[in-house]
């Protein structure tokens, strides 16, 4: 069994299969020599198969629909986040298999924009509504960093800052050479993320020892 959480080995459904040749195929070739063949071959099909199925724009469509649901279901997966000792409300690539799910969504961000070029806007699309979802997500989980724990707004410009910072942090987690560590990263992004959580409507920061308004002390 695979110890990618980007990969569905036994799934029978064709778009998902599809996907996981993609993985595998962005892994081996990379960005320049993906191509329908390239899935065929790693698939053991010929192309005629795949195409007799969908264009080739479908293709792409259908894969980073896939691959954008795994994703979020990767990046949401630990349940025990909180109690972590640098609590991230989402995660950070930390084994090569996690590392190369970074660079296939980096990939297939890439093959939407060529897509879109060429009046094909659905991947570029999909890939901006799981963005939004994800912010959504992150977002919902602050309520636990927060001190009183009661969900209230977060700035959209603080939102902005901590989506690009976990964008940031993932992207440098997966250069090489690496020059952050995975536990400086956490820490990092378990700061900022108390930090906007602890936040105010009006973006000050609330002083962690401080009790909330109109809490009494125990």
């Amino acid at each position: 069994m695979s110890s990618s959480p980007f990969l569905i080995p036994d799934h029978r459904q064709y778009a998902e299969i599809l996907t996981d040749a993609a993985v595998h195929v962005l892994e081996t070739r990379g960005v320049d020599r993906f191509s329908v063949a390239a899935l065929a071959r790693w698939m053991k099909v010929t192309p005629v198969a795949i195409n007799n199925h969908y264009s080739r724009a479908r293709v792409i469509e259908l894969i980073t629909i896939c691959f954008c649901r795994r994703w979020l279901h990767w990046s949401f997966s630990d349940a025990r986040w909180v109690r972590a000792s640098h609590p991230c409300p989402a995660l950070l690539p930390r084994t090569p298999e996690e590392r190369h799910g970074v660079r296939v969504l980096q990939a297939l961000t890439e093959l939407a924009h060529c897509e879109a070029v060429q009046g094909h806007p659905l991947p570029q699309q999909h890939l901006a509504r799981m963005r939004e979802e994800e912010r959504e997500m992150l977002e919902s989980r602050l309520t636990q960093l927060a001190p009183d724990r009661i969900y209230r707004p977060v700035p959209a410009r603080d939102m902005r800052g901590l989506m690009s910072l976990l964008w940031g942090l993932r992207q440098a987690l997966v250069e090489e050479p690496r020059r952050l560590l995975w536990d400086e990263a956490c820490q990092l992004f378990a700061e900022a993320a108390r930090a906007v959580a602890s936040s105010e409507p009006d973006g000050r920061t609330r002083p962690p020892d401080l009790l909330p308004p109109n809490e009494p002390a125990a």
